[in-house]
């Protein structure tokens, strides 16, 4: 410590503990901010993770109800009311 003309502290000696918590509370915030960060992607992902698995599930849902050649609906009558079916 150097004592000068009135004042008995330096300003090195002021500035240096000031700077080193300024660059420990941005050390901190960083940190904080990198850990939301990486939260967040993880809950992203299980989203979407969650959102494919369902996406199958629903895929093969409607195979298996909709059989090996696909949904059928009721025949629609002809205009005429003839037969309804194949002709051949």
């Amino acid at each position: 410590m150097t004592y000068g003309p009135g004042f008995g502290f330096s300003l090195i000696d002021v500035l240096y503990p000031v700077l080193v918590l300024v660059v420990v509370a941005l050390v901190i915030t960083l940190g904080v901010l990198l850990i939301r960060t990486l939260l967040w992607v993880i809950r992203a992902l299980s989203a979407i993770t969650r959102e494919r698995e369902l996406r199958i599930d629903l895929l093969l849902a409607d195979d298996v109800t909709s059989g090996p050649t696909g949904p059928t609906g009721p025949a629609t009558p002809p205009a005429d009311g003839g037969p309804v079916g194949p002709t051949a």
